[in-house]
């Protein structure tokens, strides 16, 4: 039987009712507080209702997400989570214990978050051997995961350190080379990932040896958060999973002792990506909230945007089409409020044209379909206005959006043009198909098994193979 909660019991018991004179709040009367706070604050709807708060009494629920644990800080006048029992998971029920390198301080402190990176770049770039390989198999999911990113809502602690300042010759040169690798990633996908790795590892060593908190380090952090992203997303795209979480959570730890929480939020975003892609979308859900809360009164509209379609996209897993079509909404009002100065220096936020935009939302309302085949149609309307409006030099983007339109395609039962789709996919496929583009294929390949007795899908699917192991 699980423990109940009586520090959260107490502290509503304390709370006045607003309804019903002499009498102590309601679990409703609470969660609607909450709900109330949490608008004004972060200017988002949240649901937390009674039954919800229930379970927390019962003990059913220890740790609710960031966002409702502060919202019930406030509104029970408590000064900690602990002085509302909220506490972790005990390690037995977090899940694979993280290797040494990736565990972190209660809040995030500068010097040790270089340290870190540099661990983390070298054990990359030495060669693997079976202990190491086992040793950073798994992935961090549930409890272990938001452990490990709830000190994003805290200051960083910044050390003193000693040694050489960077000089504002070496930023430039390492923003310039850092802007370099991530188009060279995007555009064509040649770039081998240990050059990035390497290039990070360099960078981090400086950074471990720079006076701490001046100007020039917070830039320099910035850069290391950078390249960590560059190096996740080339890993992420390799489909090596833990390595590629390390480094997303090495990206935001990096944003945000440089002070730059909307970089952080965007490494997050990724991290949350990354969790759908692995069918655990209750935790990207709690990652993309904890980024939302945490740059509620900075983010700019198109950080929200970015935001927006990473929380829609959890709801197209769930199945939940009422609250996908809201997010999905709130994601367009904020993508029309334009850019601002500072989205050209945020990745994600200066990538969300309108072509990314609907290319996002309408691979979304693909997952949709699973549920409710008569979300194709509006999938297949998003993906063909993203293939129109996309940078050709995209080329990737646009594997993406050919394979995603295909499989709408077999969805509403037109195996010709998902076919059609596929084979103009194949020949810009090059590079990338020993990961996440392989995937989407290979997840092609098998949803056509059912329309075979068609030529023209039977002769997409052998080219499939041809190129990729099915």
């Amino acid at each position: 039987m699980p423990e109940p909660n009586h520090l959260l019991r107490a502290a509503r018991h304390r709370l006045p009712s607003p309804g019903a004179p002499g009498e102590h709040a309601s679990r409703a009367e609470v969660a609607s507080a909450v709900n109330q706070w949490l608008w004004r604050e972060t200017g988002k709807r949240y649901e937390l209702d009674a039954h919800y708060l229930a379970k927390l009494e019962r003990g059913v629920a220890r740790w609710p997400n960031a966002a409702y644990r502060s919202g019930l800080r406030h509104v029970l006048a408590a000064q900690d989570d602990a002085a509302l029992g909220f506490r972790p998971p005990r390690r037995a029920d977090r899940g694979p214990t993280p290797a040494p390198s990736t565990v972190t301080s209660p809040q995030w402190d500068a010097e040790l978050v270089a340290e870190r990176a540099t661990a983390v770049t070298g054990d990359d770039l030495t060669p693997p051997t079976r202990r190491t390989v086992l040793a950073g198999a798994a992935t961090l999911m549930g409890a272990a995961l938001a452990g490990e990113l709830e000190p994003f809502l805290r200051p960083t602690v910044v050390g003193h350190g000693r040694g050489t300042a960077f000089t504002a010759e070496e930023l430039e040169s390492a923003e310039q080379l850092t802007a370099t690798l991530r188009a060279w990633h995007t555009r064509n996908g040649t770039l081998a990932r240990t050059a990035v790795v390497a290039q990070l590892n360099t960078h981090t060593r400086r950074l471990r040896a720079a006076p701490q908190g001046t100007p020039e380090t917070l830039r320099a952090f910035r850069i290391g958060a950078e390249l960590a992203d560059v190096a996740a997303s080339m890993t992420w795209d390799a489909a090596q999973h833990s390595t590629a979480q390390r480094y997303f959570i090495l990206s935001a730890q990096l944003a945000h002792a440089a002070g730059d929480d909307a970089l952080a939020a965007v490494a997050l975003a990724s991290l949350a990506r990354q969790c759908y892609d692995l069918g655990h979308p209750d935790d990207g859900l709690e990652i993309i909230q904890l980024a939302q809360y945490g740059t509620r009164r900075t983010a700019t509209p198109r950080l929200r945007a970015v935001l927006a379609t990473r929380e829609a996209w959890a709801y197209a897993l769930r199945g939940d089409a009422r609250a996908f079509r809201r997010t999905v909404g709130l994601a367009e009002d904020h993508h029309a409020e334009g850019v601002r100065d500072i989205d050209t220096v945020t990745p994600s936020a200066r990538s969300l044209d309108e072509a990314e935009l609907a290319g996002v939302i309408g691979a979304r309302y693909r997952d949709l379909a699973r549920f409710d085949a008569s979300h194709a149609r509006p999938a297949q309307e998003y993906i063909a206005r993203a293939l129109a409006l996309r940078d050709p030099t995209r080329v990737r983007n646009q594997v993406f959006d050919l394979i995603g339109l295909a499989r709408a395609h077999l969805i509403t039962r037109e195996p010709d043009r998902a076919a059609e789709l596929v084979l103009r996919a194949l020949p810009l496929a090059g590079t990338w198909t020993g990961g996440r583009v392989g995937t989407k294929l290979r997840d092609f390949h098998r949803e056509a098994a059912p329309f075979m007795t068609v030529p023209a899908v039977r002769d997409a699917r052998e080219a499939v193979s041809t190129l990729i192991a099915c």
